[in-house]
């Protein structure tokens, strides 16, 4: 479980933020495992801002880019390595209508990584080479099998527009984007806003389907890795403009009590999908 550092922004209040400092401690001390970093964001930190907080915490990391070039990998790669981070998610800024040579970039980005010692995956996000859901199941056609998916399903419900009543295209679709995904992440959206508190009522249509999009992650990557395989789910509730908003401009819902809410979520079906697994192997790993 990993918490966005992101998404610590502006907490609780935006005249009454907590400092980096305290930002890790509260994550530390609500039993995340690892904090993300993403260096698109505000208030991101240098390395040499981070490294020294990160001592004794015991949290792990991750790195979140924004990318659209080699340079830009090698460049986030570099403060991977500052920080001590073993993995990665790319947001590939990347566009076009040919999958061939935008799933090599992607292949030579993984690369890139992996020389590094470091495992990179893509995310699944807006106004990016997985902006649409049609044609991210017709890029992992071509895409090489090591490159994996962060998956962040909340952007495809709300830049495609999903209905709340399931379709079989779309339940065809998310079966097959879900079987190359190596991690997750945890928000709740519908087709018209990519981020709601978590239990509004426009949240409760939508609990469900985003449940089961989790166990079936978390169930297809154990059937890959194995029981002791280790999954990255990062809880990532983005301050404003993600946020909701009254008149005033204050955030509508405290987002530090809903990521912990998501984190027991992600939790409880991560433990549902390893029941699963273990019910249908034995000690040795074969499939009764």
């Amino acid at each position: 479980m990993y918490q966005s550092l992101w998404a610590m922004e502006d907490l609780p209040t935006v005249r009454n933020s907590w400092t980096l400092a305290e930002q890790i401690e509260r994550i530390a001390g609500s039993g995340f495992a690892g904090l993300a970093v993403d260096l698109g964001a505000r208030q991101a930190p240098s390395a040499e801002q981070l490294v020294p907080l990160l001592a004794g915490s015991g949290l792990r990391t991750a790195v979140f880019a924004f990318v659209s070039d080699d340079d830009a990998v090698r460049s986030a790669v570099a403060y991977a390595q500052r920080v001590g981070a073993d993995r990665m998610v790319l947001c590939a800024q990347i566009y076009g209508f040919d999958p061939k040579p935008l799933a090599a970039t992607l292949l030579r980005w993984y690369e890139i990584g992996s020389d590094a010692g470091i495992h990179i995956e893509i995310e699944t996000h807006r106004n990016t080479v997985t902006n649409d859901l049609r044609f991210t199941a017709w890029l992992l056609d071509y895409l090489d099998e090591r490159v994996e998916l962060a998956g962040d399903f909340s952007h495809f419900v709300c830049a495609n527009e999903l209905p709340e009543e399931p379709t079989a295209e779309h339940d065809t679709l998310f079966a097959k984007v879900l079987s190359r995904c190596g991690s997750l992440q945890g928000r709740i959206a519908t087709r018209g806003q990519v981020q709601v508190p978590v239990e509004s009522p426009a949240a409760r249509p939508w609990e469900k389907r985003f449940r089961d999009w989790w166990r079936t992650g978390f169930e297809q990557i154990l059937a890959r890795r194995g029981a002791e395989a280790e999954i990255m789910f990062c809880t990532e509730l983005g301050t404003r403009p993600y946020a909701i908003t009254d008149m005033g401009g204050n955030e509508i819902s405290d987002r530090w009590a809903d990521a912990l809410i998501l984190k027991g979520w992600a939790t409880e079906e991560f433990d549902a999908a390893l029941a699963l697994h273990s019910s249908t192997h034995d000690y040795t790993g074969v499939i009764r």
